[in-house]
């Protein structure tokens, strides 16, 4: 029930979007430095902000839950890589397409403009759409865009908390404690800096989200190119090449963010620096220790094993020599006993 009030969430708001387009038809030249835009120290901040915006990583294992959850119903290979293509495939491209037009429109309007709240961008969005029933299609894609994030938060954290960390809480629980945990910072940012601070709040959660890509890609990668966990699923070659240069890509980006915090000298950088006169809400050293942690911790990752891994190893060699010891005479005896893991794998052993 509560996925098909998902889907149906979902369709109404892709639909929405359309006829918004359709019904205000504004003018949006496709440049191709923004859809591609350049990797340098000036606009490491923004892709950032666009990464995190754009690819959540708790999404990856909410995606891998429900997949379990409803696994009895996936009978063959092809269906099951046909559920993650499609899903994967429609939710980040769909979010992408929207974030692109949007960005596109502001960009083609506001070549002399300079927005520095979210009013101003609601002001240019009026000036963008040529139809009064723009504003009211934008709304809706913004409450039912915040409801669906709200409720995969909600899904991610339980679970998280529970395969993660072993605390099996309610879904009331969880709820509560992701809206304290939201409220927090922005009351501060508002305290702090009024409605500029919550400006800010938003444009630097992304940027957050970011953080957490490198390292969250990593146990999925493992866990999905490992023989001895997934069996017969296992991801091809060309799939684990193609994860991997994306590891790659979000790594490197992160790496060029923090390297313009410490050693750049553009404009975003003299900002968090409290060089200009926009108020600091975080101090830059937080920013370079969350950056280098995030750095550190993704490649920490990418040397350790899985365990399942040593477990693999240690089996095998157990085996092997419990059959070395065993005497020839026994060894006629003794048949060989499939040791079937539950992931599907069968491991040969004499007893």
């Amino acid at each position: 029930m509560a996925g098909t009030l998902n889907a149906c969430i979902a369709g109404f708001t892709i639909l929405c979007f359309v006829l918004g387009l359709l019904i205000s038809q504004p003018e949006i030249p496709l440049h191709v430095n923004v859809m591609f835009p350049k990797l340098s120290g000036e606009s490491a901040y923004s892709l950032m902000a666009l990464m995190g915006a754009n690819i959540m990583s708790h999404n990856f294992y909410v995606h891998s839950s429900i997949v379990q959850v409803q696994r009895a119903h996936v009978h063959t290979l092809g269906a099951l890589f046909h559920d993650h293509f499609f899903s994967i495939l429609f939710t980040f491209t769909g979010v992408f397409l929207v974030n692109y037009v949007l960005l596109s429109s502001a960009a083609a309007e506001s070549s002399h403009n300079v927005i520095h709240t979210f009013h101003d961008a609601v002001e240019l969005m009026n000036e963008i759409f040529t139809s009064s029933m723009a504003p009211l299609v934008l709304l809706a894609v913004l409450l039912f865009s915040s409801h669906i994030i709200a409720l995969t938060s909600v899904i991610a954290s339980h679970v998280v908390t529970e395969h993660f960390f072993g605390a099996n809480l309610s879904l009331v629980v969880h709820h509560v404690l992701l809206k304290l945990i939201s409220m927090i910072p922005a009351i501060y940012f508002a305290k702090v800096a009024g409605s500029e601070g919550v400006y800010q709040l938003i444009i630097l959660c992304p940027v957050i989200q970011a953080f957490t890509l490198p390292s969250s890609v990593i146990p999925v990668f493992r866990i999905a190119s490992s023989s001895w966990i997934m069996g017969n699923y296992r991801v091809s070659l060309r799939v684990e090449i193609l994860a991997f240069l994306a590891f790659c890509l979000t790594l490197f980006i992160n790496i060029i963010f923090a390297a313009e915090i410490l050693f750049g000298d553009s404009a975003w950088t003299n900002s968090l620096k409290g060089n200009t006169e926009t108020p600091v809400l975080i101090p830059h050293t937080v920013l370079i220790l969350m950056s280098c942690a995030s750095i550190a911790f993704a490649l920490f990752l990418a040397v350790t094993p899985l365990k399942s891994s040593s477990r693999e190893a240690e089996t095998q060699e157990l085996c092997v020599h419990s059959q070395r010891e065993a005497p020839e005479e026994i060894q006629r005896v003794l048949r060989p006993l499939d040791v079937c893991h539950p992931r599907g794998i069968k491991i040969t052993c004499y007893g």
